[in-house]
């Protein structure tokens, strides 16, 4: 094992051992328990089925995603100012960024996801399950209670994480360019199909020293992930039209707008 290979794999044992600790909150309070109880006793929602993971970078401006209508189709975040959401009808839409409880990202945009698209299952975090914020969407929210053991995936990471769980034949994936860092650091607005993020605005270097960190992170756990799918059988496909990632096999399902 060379320098570089020791540095990485000790990262990986730190992050592994402060997600370990993390988890026991869970683990330990009885009502989350219980929660964690009934969503794994749910019947399984993939078996036979296959599933399309909608992010949100700016290649999905070049994708006609209207060939995912009647699919089922999973987004996240800010995805819901697609134009096309509302006609898609998506089947889940998750959160699991602090924003949301931190106030940063309004609870609202639940009640904003559900007018549009009112069968959508909103999937959250088992551990917000006692903040104020979501008892109005109880219904509507599944309490994510598993997770692959790579912790620096962030959204894409618990989308792959509940389709495994669930089952699903074939996990597909578009929206996922993997250079948005480069874009915020040359205070570009195409990090997203939509823009920046707002709160994106007046980044300091600081920051930056933190999210490159993470973002070369994110490339190691994506690789790892590429590993224990073909270990496991676990069929991944990435549709996104172009972007950094050379893991995952890559197909042209979803039509090329023309800009002419």
């Amino acid at each position: 094992m060379d320098f570089w290979d020791l540095m990485i794999k000790k990262d990986d044992w730190i992050l592994s051992f402060v997600e370990h600790v993390r988890s026991l909150k869970s683990y330990t309070k009885p009502n989350l328990l219980k929660v964690r109880k009934q969503m794994r006793s749910l019947p399984k929602e993939g078996i036979g089925k296959d599933l399309y993971v909608v992010l949100n970078a700016p290649s999905l401006r070049t994708q006609d995603l209207s060939v995912l209508k009647d699919k089922t189709t999973m987004f996240v975040n800010r995805g819901f100012k697609h134009p096309l959401y509302k006609e898609l009808q998506p089947a889940y839409h998750v959160f699991v960024d602090p924003k949301m409880i931190k106030g940063v990202w309004p609870a609202e945009w639940i009640g904003e996801i559900l007018n549009l698209s009112p069968n959508t299952k909103i999937l959250l975090p088992l551990a917000w399950y006692d903040n104020p914020l979501f008892v109005p969407y109880h219904e509507y929210i599944y309490w994510l209670n598993w997770r692959l053991p790579f912790y620096n995936l962030g959204v894409s990471g618990e989308c792959f994480s509940f389709a495994i769980q669930q089952q699903f034949e074939t996990i597909y994936f578009t929206g996922f360019d993997a250079t948005g860092i480069g874009y915020e650091m040359i205070k570009s607005s195409e990090s997203h199909f939509y823009g920046n993020d707002e709160e994106l605005e007046g980044k300091k270097t600081t920051q930056f020293v933190i999210d490159l960190l993470m973002h070369s992170r994110h490339l190691h756990d994506l690789n790892r992930l590429s590993l224990y799918c073909k270990k496991y059988g676990v069929k991944i496909v990435n549709l996104t039209n172009g972007g950094l990632l050379d893991m995952f096999d890559r197909q042209d399902i979803i039509p090329i707008i023309s800009k002419e």
